[in-house]
């Protein structure tokens, strides 16, 4: 999987890559070969929950490596796509459902299945007469592995945002954006429908998932706050919360892109909704 993903860099007259694959199939395992098949030099990783990675290139331009798993709607992320595109640099994008319009027609198709014997096929621009059968399998964590029932919902396991340097810190990602609030602490997700509460018992529901995993605020090393688009609210209590924890606790603060902040302002993808003061 790596070598093949090495030796279609290097022979591909293509640049923007729809890259296919059941859960499991070693697209990350691809993607990594890839990239080094270009000369990138940086560690590559999944950006199951940053949505997008970009790493440079030689010759000045970027690979940009997206994963829509999570995204029913774009949003702003939609915009940086369209601009990666238009200014000719490479692109790979995993689960494109929500973005296949914004594709160009002679994109390149990669699809990766899985046999039995868990070795796996390759086929590109679905091309029966292109399929490289047998290659091992793959070796290194995919984007989204093989669920563990975590208590509120399926959690993946090696995506981006785990802490590895050590195991016994949290690495916390919070997402206020939809009236569903996720939280992940390390390979761990849970599930809040926070309607009107979230105000008020934000700060209660990490505590207490915390708690539950025999941590306290002082364990968390690391936060990533899924920064916008979504509701005006949410996005606002949410970096409310992550700005203060990752201050009082002198920690890196990460938007969803991997970017690093003092301070996250939101990005609500639109102007503000705010009711006009009552006279």
């Amino acid at each position: 999987m790596l070598n093949y993903g090495k030796k279609l860099a290097t022979t591909s007259e293509g640049s923007v890559f729809e890259l296919i694959g059941d859960v499991g199939a070693g697209k990350t395992t691809f993607v990594r070969g890839f990239a080094e098949g270009l000369g990138v030099k940086e560690k590559v990783t999944s950006p199951s929950y940053t949505i997008s990675k970009s790493y440079a290139l030689p010759n000045g331009k970027t690979l940009t490596h997206y994963d829509f798993y999570r995204l029913n709607n774009p949003g702003i992320m939609a915009n940086d796509l369209k601009e990666k595109i238009k200014n000719g640099h490479i692109i790979i994008v995993e689960w494109a459902n929500s973005v296949k319009n914004l594709l160009p027609e002679n994109h390149t198709t990669i699809t990766i299945t899985t046999n039995p014997d868990s070795t796996r096929n390759i086929a590109v621009n679905n091309d029966r007469n292109s399929i490289i059968a047998g290659l091992p399998e793959a070796t290194t964590e995919d984007e989204h592995p093989s669920p563990v029932k975590t208590g509120a919902r399926d959690a993946t396991q090696n995506d981006t945002i785990r802490t590895s340097s050590n195991a016994t810190g949290i690495h916390l990602f919070l997402d206020t954006s939809t009236p569903t609030t996720i939280l992940k602490l390390n390979d761990k997700t849970y599930e809040w429908e926070s309607n009107n509460d979230l105000a008020e018992k934000l700060l209660k529901f990490i505590h207490d998932k915390l708690q539950e995993n025999g941590k306290n605020w002082h364990d968390i090393q690391e936060i990533t706050f899924m920064s916008g688009p979504g509701s005006f609210t949410g996005l606002r209590i949410g970096a409310s919360i992550v700005n203060t924890l990752a201050h009082e606790l002198n920690i890196p603060l990460k938007d969803h892109h991997g970017n690093l902040h003092q301070i996250i302002v939101p990005d609500y993808g639109r102007a503000a909704n705010i009711s006009q003061p009552k006279k």
